[in-house]
């Protein structure tokens, strides 16, 4: 069945620049760096310690009540005749409450919906931090496609510098041509160098995700513009149930049930039975204690905690209903945005881009023999450099929406299938 295949492409590409990476470490993957969020996270490392004290609360619904033991000393240390230890009487006993059956067994039941509840919990937690990862990894992925693109601009200037110096060596045009294009060329090692610095912090950053204090890896291995097609909205809005967040209302409509149950057995009353051993030291004899103890107004007493569960029941049921009414109408707005996505870059690529190359080399060739002035060349230069440099944003844009998407529809956004990037 199709899944999103989240990133899409973003598996490794040559193209991909990698400034910022460290020369010998090797590429890294999305789902190379899912394993070691899976692997390393000390959130996740800590979900199992909640799953063991979720699984001990269920053991201790299960256990029987215990024995008591206890031991009654009687008619001591008064006065005549029962002065001292003369007349006491010592009574040595044992008790314990039998509970109806139906009572333990909603307990255990309770226990155990409170631990789908905590096994909820953590799995959207893990999406969380999955979906976390992805927009990190594609944050370093579009940084790097930035960083090429401020270099490659960086040449762009510098070509267009050597043309107004050579115009003006041969006297065809002013000194202050070269001037300008000598301040474009510093801009653009301006804009390269924060292009580094910013890929540098995100690189910090997506080692952070599973708990790295260090960059240990190389380049992220991607393919940013390599765009993902989508099912049909209704294949995905009927996913948009499988979300955990969703589930959770559902387990917490069970755990409410649970709790009206064991309400409804407590209304029954637990029994408290003794026998024992009574000693009198009058008469040097001994003799059986019985005694049976029978909570009074039970019924009462255990009423309001079934209308508190069903009552919190019922606002699960409606809480689940809104909910996901609400995600299915984002998953919609989000599936337009991918649309749009998809539309603009393939603008970009059949025709603002063609066309933009064309009339900056067209420019190039006649600025040479002096056919168009300098400002129609830088005009040029900077809308071809602002049309890729848009290209990478929407590019960008789309995968981070196909995150969003993912998470929304209960899906790990962590899959990626193999494509070459195309150069823009």
């Amino acid at each position: 069945m199709f899944r999103l295949l989240i990133l899409w492409p973003l598996l490794a590409t040559s193209q991909t620049y990698a400034q910022g990476a460290l020369p010998d470490a090797p590429a890294l993957t999305l789902p190379q760096a899912a394993e070691r969020v899976l692997r390393q996270n000390p959130r996740l490392a800590s979900a199992q310690f909640a799953r063991d004290a979720a699984a001990t609360r269920s053991e201790d619904a299960a256990l029987r009540p215990q024995w008591s033991v206890a031991l009654d000393v009687e008619n001591v240390l008064g006065t005549g005749p029962l002065s001292g230890f003369d007349g006491s009487e010592t009574t040595l006993s044992l008790s314990r409450i039998f509970q109806v059956r139906d009572t333990r067994n909603a307990r255990v039941a309770a226990a155990s919906a409170y631990g789908e509840t905590i096994d909820n919990q953590l799995e959207s937690e893990r999406l969380d931090l999955l979906a976390l990862l992805a927009d990190r990894f594609i944050d370093v992925v579009h940084r790097q496609e930035r960083l090429r693109l401020a270099t490659e601009s960086v040449g762009v200037w510098e070509a267009a510098n050597e043309l107004a110096t050579a115009r003006e060596r041969a006297g065809a045009a002013p000194a202050v041509d070269r001037l300008r294009t000598e301040i474009r060329v510093a801009d653009a090692k301006l804009a390269e160098a924060g292009a580094e610095h910013e890929l540098h912090a995100a690189r910090m950053l997506l080692a952070s995700t599973w708990g790295g204090g260090r960059k240990d890896f190389g380049r992220a291995a991607a393919s940013l513009c390599r765009l993902q097609d989508l099912p049909a909205y209704e294949e995905l809005a009927a996913r948009v149930s499988e979300n955990p967040d969703l589930l959770q209302f559902a387990t917490e409509q069970r755990l409410r049930e649970a709790e009206a149950r064991l309400a409804v057995a407590r209304q029954r009353p637990d029994w408290q039975l003794s026998a024992g051993i009574r000693h009198l030291e009058d008469i040097g004899e001994q003799a059986l204690v019985l005694g049976v103890s029978v909570p009074l107004g039970a019924t009462s007493r255990a009423a309001p905690a079934k209308q508190r569960a069903e009552a919190l029941g019922r606002e699960s049921l409606l809480r689940r209903e809104a909910e996901e009414l609400e995600a299915r109408a984002v998953v919609f707005d989000l599936y337009e945005e991918v649309g749009h996505t998809v539309r603009t870059v393939e603008v970009f690529d059949t025709q603002i881009l063609p066309r933009a190359r064309e009339i900056r080399s067209e420019i190039e060739r006649g600025y040479s023999v002096g056919r168009f002035s300098h400002t129609a060349l830088i005009n040029a230069q900077a809308e071809l450099l602002a049309a890729a440099s848009a290209r990478l944003d929407a590019c960008a844009a789309h995968h981070r929406l196909l995150v969003s998407i993912e998470r929304l529809t209960g899906g790990e956004p962590v899959s990626l299938s193999s494509s070459a990037e195309v150069s823009p």
